[in-house]
């Protein structure tokens, strides 16, 4: 069976250039073999360079020491309803036999308590565009409070917060009338399989993305939004907790 060996958190800010670019191409591998429709050049500045505040990188190894998976979150510095508050992004790719395991929680929770560390005053959201139904699914099963979720609409009060956060990054919806959708030109690359799986699911959050986001496979993703609090962070770690021993009883 597949294992992650190892998983190892750098920075790419502290590395030296000429080591920054080979993991960047190494990371590249793992990326293209899982998403199309990005170059080099782009993903370097996405995962190793954007204008963040900080950025984290956690490197997932096998037993040989080929890269198997990566993580990477920044964390950026914006205005909501005109109060200064931090979001976190991330990217992340892992190869097929290696999922299943969350192998990134902990790395994410660490992020957020670092950030707790330097602005305990400072609100903090997580902000992600959800290219594929997997990862609104886990969205869904660890987040306590987030937008957009089966039962809510736009008057929902996160909605607003999203769509300011929306415009801060420059991305631009697909249409006035789907303004929590856009097309980032990343296709996750899905075989026929897989996508009548999640075609024929009947997990309330599969059937929810799949209705508010039909054009995944051409590269629309579906903004998500939630705010990071203790009681947050706790339910995340309790549900975490829970599967793992679930997954150990079996």
């Amino acid at each position: 069976m597949a294992r992650i060996a190892q998983s190892i958190r750098v920075e790419p800010a502290r590395l030296p250039d000429h080591e920054r670019e080979a993991l960047a191409r190494e990371l590249f591998q793992v990326h293209d073999a899982i998403f199309a429709g990005t170059d080099l050049p782009t993903f370097a500045n996405l995962v190793m360079a954007p204008p963040s505040e900080h950025s984290s990188l956690l490197l997932h190894r096998d037993e040989t020491g080929r890269l198997v998976g990566y993580c990477t979150m920044h964390r950026f510095r914006r205005q909501i309803g005109g109060r200064t508050c931090s979001v976190l992004r991330a990217q992340s790719g892992l190869y097929k036999e290696f999922r299943g395991k969350n192998s990134n929680i902990t790395f994410l929770m660490r992020q957020v308590m670092y950030h707790w560390l330097q602005h305990p005053l400072r609100p903090l959201y997580f902000f992600g565009v959800m290219l594929h139904p997997s990862s609104y699914a886990v969205l869904h099963r660890f987040s306590h409070r987030f937008w957009p979720a089966p039962g809510q609409d736009n008057r929902h009060p996160l909605a607003a917060k999203a769509c300011e956060l929306f415009a801060s990054f420059n991305i631009t919806p697909v249409s006035p009338d789907r303004p929590f959708i856009a097309n980032l030109g990343i296709l996750t690359r899905e075989g026929k399989d897989d996508h009548q799986l999640w075609q024929n699911s009947t997990k309330p959050s599969d059937r929810f993305f799949l209705s508010v986001n039909p054009g995944y496979r051409q590269g629309d993703g579906l903004l998500a939004l939630v705010p990071l609090s203790p009681l947050a962070v706790g339910h995340a770690l309790v549900r975490w907790v829970k599967m793992r021993k679930q997954k150990r009883a079996r």
